[in-house]
């Protein structure tokens, strides 16, 4: 599997992703999402992660998530984006252009800062 490199700006989040602490440690990474803003004309591919898991908090009734491997400053983890279980619909940040990643460990960061995030699972 390839990976693709994306830079964008970090975007300070509304703080939702705290009410999903089953989804979080289920992952075995840290609380919370990094959201990150990219290029309006970013390939869809980038946007929306393969694979599926279930919602596993009582938020998460009607959702479920499409996850990716990811690595953020050499730290790994994974992008994160929320969809409706019924329809299948992209939820979250997804119409703005934003992906949402969570990582095994805390790093810190300044508002808009520029960041490049290499995305994992690709057909090569």
């Amino acid at each position: 599997m390839a990976s693709k490199f994306v830079k964008g700006t970090y975007v300070v989040g509304f703080g939702h992703s705290g009410r999903r602490p089953r989804l979080f440690e289920y992952l075995e990474v840290q609380q919370g999402t990094i959201n990150i803003q990219l290029s309006h004309d970013v390939a869809e591919d980038v946007l929306i992660p393969r694979e599926i898991i279930p919602g596993l908090d009582p938020i998460d009734v009607n959702q479920s998530f499409r996850i990716r491997a990811c690595r953020l400053k050499e730290i790994t983890g994974y992008q994160i984006l929320p969809i409706d279980k019924q329809t299948g619909a992209h939820r979250g940040h997804y119409g703005e252009k934003q992906i949402e990643v969570s990582l095994k460990k805390k790093i810190d960061l300044e508002p808009c800062e520029e960041l490049e995030v290499e995305l994992q699972g690709f057909e090569g």
